[in-house]
């Protein structure tokens, strides 16, 4: 069952590369992307060019001037760089505490699990204890009657399940307005 679906998948993902090559070589390269409304805008405001006077020319960021740039990323030297302060140092005393707060929480925990485990032992014992009685199997009931112990199981038992009682719907007041 994985053999195929592990096959299956590799076929699957062989076509969607061999149909991204056959749309891709047939289609024309995608033009430039048009310049967005407002680089546009300020292309048209001619901020871009500087005047006669001393202003600071202003950079408008587009599409040709990305090009041109080429991007730069500067990064720092290692001399720059500080180096990391070292880790802080944990005191013993709370080491111990913590070492002392867990072996409490792992004997709680255990000894939660023996009690728990006596518990389930207790109930078990008491079960065939009183399955025991039932059947006539105890100290008591080997000299009994048969009909004495078909009397007890009779009255320790639950009553057989009988018809259901039928549940009255109270039907709600009905008002005049």
């Amino acid at each position: 069952m994985k053999r195929t679906a592990i096959a299956a998948l590799l076929a699957f993902g062989a076509l969607a590369l061999v149909a991204d090559e056959k749309t891709s070589t047939q289609a024309p390269p995608p033009a430039a992307p048009a310049d967005s409304p407002l680089v546009a805008a300020a292309k048209a405001s001619g901020r871009t060019t500087t005047s006669t006077s001393k202003k600071k020319k202003k950079m408008v960021i587009t599409n040709e001037t990305l090009a041109k740039s080429g991007g730069h990323i500067t990064t720092t030297t290692k001399t720059a760089q500080q180096p990391l302060p070292a880790p802080p140092r944990v005191d013993p005393v709370l080491d111990k505490l913590a070492a002392d707060q867990k072996k409490q929480y792992e004997a709680e925990k255990a000894a939660a699990a023996k009690a728990q485990k006596e518990a389930e032992e207790k109930r078990k014992r008491n079960a065939e204890r009183a399955n025991a009685i039932v059947e006539g199997d105890d100290a008591e009931g080997i000299y009994e009657d048969p009909a004495t112990s078909e009397g007890r199981a009779d009255k320790q038992s639950p009553p057989p399940p009988g018809q259901p009682q039928t549940i009255q719907v109270q039907k709600p007041p009905t008002s005049s307005f």
